[in-house]
Order: structure tokens, then C-alpha cells, then sequence
């Protein structure tokens, strides 16, 4: 009985530093994993802010890009609306009373044009970066209504 007792004494000791001598290198081990988890997880956030930031910049350009094309194409329709209101008045000077009517109608469609022109062109710097692709299809329409009524 002695020699069970004293087995089951030492198999349990043994078991005991076993145990113990394990958990401490488990602890260390869960703990250099939750540490490298960590460093991970912060470096990938770093990476996904600098690629939005990135993302951002790229938006930015492409929008200014955009804004000045559109603010380009504004001007060079508002040129074309001059040219023809000089040439309505040009005519108007020599046309006949019933012509001269007709003429001023036409002049003030295209003053109508040229100043709702203006307002986009006013509104261009105000708009968002959200409703951007709308202002900019709004006032491309108008653009393609004045150049077809130009060519008419």
C-alpha cells in the first residue's frame, strides 16, 4: 500500500509539473499570438487608411478634372450663344418689322439659354462631390439643347 501510495504520490507530482511547465508555455504562446494578432490588425489598418486616403485623392482628382471640363464646355456654348445673339442683332438692324419680331424672339431664346448656362456655371463650384454626377449630366443636357438649337 505504501509503494501505491507513493506511485500515485509521484505520477501526481509529475503530472502536476507536467501541467504547470505546459500552461506557462501555452500562456507565452497565446500570448505571443495575440500580440503578433495585434500587430497584424494594426498594420492592415494602416495599409486601409493609406488606400483610402489614396482612394480619396484619386476621387478628388477625377472630380477636379471633370468640373473643369464641364466648366470648359460652359464657356465655349455661352461663346457660341454670343456669336449667334450678335448675329441675331446684325440681322435685326436690316430685316423688316414682321423679321425684326422674329429675330428678338430668337434673341431672347438664346439670352434664356446663355443665363440658364450662367447658373450652372455659378453652380458648378457649389456642387458636392455626391450629387456631382447628376449637376454634371443636368448640364451636359442643356449643353446638347443649345448646341441642336444652334444648328438649326
Amino acid at each position: 500500500m505504501k509503494k501505491i501510495s507513493l506511485l500515485v504520490a509521484s505520477m501526481l507530482t509529475l503530472g502536476m509539473l507536467t501541467f504547470s511547465s505546459c500552461s506557462e508555455k501555452t500562456k507565452d504562446s497565446a500570448k505571443d499570438t495575440v500580440e503578433g494578432a495585434k500587430e497584424d490588425t494594426e498594420e492592415a489598418l494602416d495599409e486601409t487608411k493609406s488606400d483610402m486616403k489614396e482612394a480619396g485623392d484619386d476621387f478628388k482628382s477625377k472630380l477636379n478634372e471633370d468640373k473643369e471640363a464641364l466648366k470648359t464646355d460652359i464657356d465655349g456654348a455661352i461663346a457660341k450663344i454670343d456669336t449667334k445673339i450678335e448675329e441675331a442683332d446684325a440681322k435685326m438692324d436690316k430685316a423688316t418689322a414682321k423679321e425684326k419680331d422674329k429675330w428678338k424672339a430668337r434673341k431672347k431664346e438664346l439670352q434664356d439659354e446663355k443665363d440658364d448656362l450662367k447658373v450652372s456655371l455659378n453652380n458648378l463650384q457649389a456642387e458636392t462631390d455626391a450629387k456631382w454626377d447628376n449637376f454634371k449630366m443636368e448640364t451636359r443636357t442643356k449643353i446638347d439643347k443649345v448646341k441642336a438649337d444652334l444648328n438649326d
